[in-house]
């Protein structure tokens, strides 16, 4: 499974290839543990950006955990998300 970002309009950042609309986030896979629990790598080559988020009770979830902190864009450009199977 993966989240797809959707942009309302094209923007510009740290990878080729000009400005983007559509970002895939896809979870690592490799769960790691510290003191405050669980935890995983969450990251888009499209993006060239990768995150540690909280790990969820399923794998929807722990793609939630990741919508909320990629809904807190410093872009500021509106986007909309959805959950794709794979």
């Amino acid at each position: 499974m993966k989240l797809r970002q959707i942009f309302e309009r094209p923007i510009s950042g740290h990878w080729n290839g000009g400005p983007k609309t559509i970002f895939d986030w896809k979870i690592d896979g490799t769960v790691r543990k510290d003191f405050r629990g669980k935890y995983v790598k969450i990251g888009s080559f499209a993006a060239n950006y990768w995150f540690h988020v909280a790990v969820g009770k399923t794998e929807k979830a722990t793609l939630g955990n990741a919508r909320r902190r990629l809904n807190r864009s410093r872009f500021g450009v509106p986007c909309k998300f959805e959950y794709i199977e794979e």
